[in-house]
């Protein structure tokens, strides 16, 4: 995968083909249907992602992390800096709200 903001390789995909695709198969018919994230079945991990969220946006307000998710996103879509800055901006805020929820 080219980059779109300096033109050189950015990343790399593998090309799984159709047989080689059991073990992930295998993999997602081994996840329990509800529980992850359930708040009553799973406290801990429900706090922990709380955690996870704040911390998430505390960070989101260090000006190198900042423009680290801003240059992030626009080598995935073509957007100008100051749109992407406000876009990083809502989801810092969903971070702060989704923490304490």
């Amino acid at each position: 995968m080219v980059d779109p903001l300096t033109g050189k390789p950015m990343c790399m995909f593998p090309d799984t083909q159709m047989d080689e695709i059991e073990p992930f198969v295998e993999s997602l018919a081994s996840v329990p249907k509800t529980g992850l994230h359930n708040p009553w079945k799973n406290k801990e991990r429900y706090l922990m992602l709380g955690e996870v969220s704040r911390k998430c946006a505390e960070v989101m307000h260090e000006k190198e992390t900042f423009d680290f998710f801003v240059n992030a996103t626009q080598r995935c879509v073509p957007k100008s800096k100051k749109q992407t800055e406000g876009e990083i901006r809502v989801t810092r805020a969903f971070f702060e709200n989704f923490s304490g929820d």
